[in-house]
C-alpha cells in the first residue's frame, strides 16, 4: 500500500476519544457520539419491540427485526467503547441499510412482507433513522477531521498569548 493510503486506514480504524484540537470541539464531539450511541439504542429498542409484540410470527422478516435490533445495540455499544471513524461508518450503513429495508417493505414489500406507513413505529422510524445517519456521518466527519495519524505526536498550537511573549 501507499503511504497515504497507510496513514489514511490508520486515521479511520484508530480510536481518538479526546481529539486534538479546540477544548470546543472535543466536547461536541463527545457529545455528538454519545447522541448518536443513544440513538443507535434508541432504534434497537424499536426492533426489539416490535419483534415482541409480534413481528417475530412474520417469516424471515421477523428474525431480521430481531437481527436488527441486535445489530444496533452491538454498535451502539461498539461506538461506546471504540470512538473511531469506521465505527462510525459502519453504523452509518447499517442504519443507511435500515431504512431501506424499511422503504422497500413500504413500496413493493420485502420478503412476502408490506408494511404499512400507518403501522407502530414506522414514521417515528424513519425520522429517527434518518436524524441517526446524519448525526453518525457529521460525528465520523468531525472524528476524522481531529484524529492524528497513528505514531505521530499531536502537534499542540501555542496559544496567542504565548505567541506575543515569545514562547
Amino acid at each position: 500500500m501507499t503511504a497515504p493510503t497507510t496513514t489514511w486506514l490508520r486515521r479511520i480504524t484508530s480510536p481518538h476519544p479526546s481529539p486534538s484540537g479546540p477544548p470546543g470541539r472535543r466536547g461536541a464531539a463527545l457529545l455528538l457520539r454519545l447522541a448518536c450511541v443513544a440513538l443507535l439504542a434508541w432504534i434497537g429498542y424499536i426492533h426489539l419491540h416490535l419483534w415482541l409484540e409480534g413481528y417475530r410470527q412474520i417469516p424471515i422478516d421477523g428474525p431480521l427485526f430481531l437481527l436488527d435490533a441486535v445489530a444496533a445495540f452491538a454498535l451502539a455499544a461498539g461506538l461506546l467503547i471504540w470512538p473511531a471513524p469506521l465505527a462510525g461508518l459502519l453504523a452509518v450503513g447499517y442504519t443507511v441499510s435500515t431504512i431501506g429495508a424499511l422503504l422497500i417493505s413500504l413500496t413493493v414489500g420485502l420478503f412476502g412482507f408490506r408494511e404499512s406507513i400507518s403501522a407502530s413505529y414506522v414514521t417515528q422510524s424513519l425520522a429517527i433513522e434518518t436524524i441517526t445517519v446524519i448525526a453518525l456521518a457529521s460525528w465520523t466527519i468531525l472524528a476524522a477531521s481531529t484524529s492524528h495519524p497513528v505514531g505521530q505526536p499531536t502537534r499542540h498550537r501555542p496559544h496567542a498569548h504565548q505567541l506575543s511573549q515569545g514562547r
